[in-house]
């Protein structure tokens, strides 16, 4: 039963991979300001630290960065060793980081075998990961959340008309990842549903940065809201579906794209 706060994360601990930019670093502050003590990470040591020591002055919050390579296990491994000898527990995981490579062209043909691993060995692999060390640390204490970030591209194949040059969109090594993600957590939300650790995916639409206007605008017409996403329209459904509020939502993959999948 939902508390009359409970959309509060107050005295939570919350991890999320991949925090200091982009997606991680919008949900990363909407858990601190929930009242989360947040763990963010990079492969950049240096990045994390110095990324988590600004967010903790602005947001008067608890915020630790820390070290950690998707693609390396000994590294993840570390990463919740040291969270248990620090923490002692965790209550929410975010997988966030993925990975993208230089070398991906767009286009099926072309694709390599390195390109194809460039993208699913830290987005799926490293999620399972992740996963699996946050299942060891939490199981015995029948508690817990895990969010995954996916994509809409892992529900509808990609119109790669609206990629205006020199744009490239992502190759069908991220499309296949990311459905894996989806696929990862129903599975693991039924597995893990005994030890009381709810497992649910976030899939985003577009969301604009810094694209070419001219890709702004043919994507955004494809929308219900006529407009890509938005910084902040994102942290607050990680919130509620780290929150009491969603204690009865498991196994459950949350579309957030004003509508692009549904409109035809």
């Amino acid at each position: 039963m939902c508390s009359e706060n409970g959309f509060s994360l107050a005295g939570k601990r919350a991890l999320v991979t991949g925090g200091c930019q982009n997606f991680g670093l919008e949900i990363a502050v909407g858990l601190a300001q929930a009242g989360a003590k947040v763990i963010i990470t990079s492969r950049d040591q240096d990045k994390a630290v110095q990324r988590a020591a600004e967010l903790s002055v602005q947001l008067n919050a608890e915020i630790v960065g820390m070290p950690m390579d998707l693609c390396d296990e000994s590294s993840i491994i570390g990463l919740f060793n040291r969270v248990k000898e620090d923490f002692g527990t965790l209550d929410i995981l975010v997988n966030n980081a993925g990975g993208h490579s230089p070398k991906a062209c767009g286009y099926l043909e072309k694709e390599t075998l390195e390109s194809w691993n460039a993208f699913t060995v830290p987005n799926l692999t490293g999620t399972f990961l992740t996963t699996r060390e946050y299942a060891r640390l939490m199981m015995e204490r029948h508690s817990g959340c895990i969010i995954n970030i996916a994509s809409i591209s892992s529900l509808v194949g990609r119109d790669r008309s609206v990629y205006v040059p020199p744009m490239i969109p992502n190759p069908v090594a991220y499309t296949a990842a990311k459905a894996g993600i989806i696929g990862l957590t129903y599975d693991t939300a039924a597995y893990l549903g005994d030890y009381g650790i709810r497992v649910n995916c976030i899939s985003p639409g577009g969301f604009e940065r810094t694209q070419p206007p001219a890709f702004i605008d043919a994507y955004s017409s494809r929308t219900m809201l006529k407009r890509m996403g938005q910084n902040g329209d994102l942290k607050g459904v990680v919130v509620f579906l780290a929150s009491e509020a969603a204690a009865y939502i498991t196994g459950h993959n949350l579309v957030v794209d004003g509508g692009f999948t549904r409109y035809k």
